[in-house]
């Protein structure tokens, strides 16, 4: 529940999981914007030109004293969903329009959530929609080019896929699977950051967050790959969605030009939705048991053997050399050792 605004000495009182940078934006519009104008010069003479990113104390002690807050209380106001896959400032331009209309609704500007920066999160965790690429990094601007877009907004009143709001049953379909399991996913990865552990199921994990976000980013190069030449067939996830080209990216090279042009290196290149898909796979493939639920609703009960069969076929798409999965090895080869012990079953050929 969010504070009352005597918490907050007279300042505008943030949205929940509301960006630092977005929340500065609507205090300089505000009818108090003085400590905000303090605060953004503050960032200005530290030379910060991203307001989103970790603040060394002697930032955060002057800028909790130029808003008239605790420094600890601020900390705790606009915590960092961690570093991994996040989005430069000038490419943070997902949404999702759910927010953006309750805050109109709300009579409150449209603001940035910060969730919304990272690549790993492509569905709204309050709505449960995918969220939706914009033009602009303005939330305003986004709410209005979506609403120009759209001469309906039926999308709205779709049932979610947020697992509080709907029933998981028989006729899900795959989209909607692979929302949920997406969805699940990002739970879970929160979970992570914020207890500073990894569990699996039932399995805590000898690891850090940090060393299994470098395991997750390899499975992801797998999953996420292109279409590599015009005689292979479509990667899974065009599949998957229906996609009937390619996935969102076409590498146009010859098979023998090596395993890296053809792999996901830079998950931003996809769009919301292919990357929604991505992160539902991963999820599958950690074993995450929520995920692997989903999928195999309506094909028995989740099976380990199926999971490490659909991983290999991944990995054996279109034969190359070097293969796609002694690319996988070598890299395996700089994750933490109790990691590679405990997906073990991801190296095998």
């Amino acid at each position: 529940m969010m504070r009352s605004n005597a918490h907050f000495g007279g300042l505008l009182k943030p949205v929940p999981n509301e960006a630092f940078s977005a929340w500065l934006n609507r205090g300089l519009r505000s009818y108090n914007p003085a400590p905000f104008r303090r605060a953004v010069g503050c960032l200005e003479h530290w030379g910060n030109t991203d307001a989103d990113e970790p603040i060394g104390v002697a930032v955060l002690e002057e800028l909790a004293l130029a808003l008239g807050l605790s420094d600890e209380f601020l900390r705790r106001l606009f915590p960092l969903p961690g570093d991994w896959l996040k989005a430069p400032p000038a490419k943070r331009v997902q949404f999702c329009e759910r927010c953006l209309l309750d805050d109109f609704r709300s009579g409150l500007r449209p603001t940035l959530r910060i969730t919304w920066f990272y690549w790993w999160l492509s569905v709204c965790p309050v709505h449960g929609c995918l969220l939706h690429a914009s033009e602009s990094t303005s939330a305003a601007k986004a709410l209005f080019s979506f609403i120009q877009f759209y001469s309906s907004l039926n999308i709205l009143t779709e049932s979610d896929i947020r697992p509080s709001n709907r029933r998981v049953n028989f006729r899900m379909t795959t989209f909607e699977k692979l929302g949920l399991m997406a969805w699940y996913f990002q739970y879970w990865y929160l979970s992570c950051v914020k207890l500073e552990t990894v569990t699996i199921g039932n399995v805590k994990l000898a690891a850090n967050v940090a060393q299994i976000e470098l395991v997750m980013t390899d499975i992801l190069a797998i999953i996420g790959k292109k279409r590599s030449y015009p005689f292979d067939q479509r990667s899974y996830i065009a599949q998957l969605l229906n996609i009937k080209s390619w996935c969102s990216l076409h590498s146009n090279l010859p098979p023998d030009a090596g395993c890296a042009p053809f792999l996901c290196l830079d998950i931003g290149e996809h769009d919301p939705q292919v990357r929604m898909a991505m992160f539902a796979l991963l999820g599958l493939f950690l074993k995450l048991p929520q995920c692997a639920r989903i999928w195999f609703l309506g094909r028995g009960e989740p099976s380990n053997p199926r999971i490490e069969q659909l991983w290999r076929s991944l990995l054996y798409e279109a034969v190359r050399e070097p293969s796609y999965l002694a690319w996988f090895q070598q890299r395996s080869e700089s994750w933490y050792a109790p990691l590679r012990t405990h997906f073990g079953y991801l190296l095998e050929g």
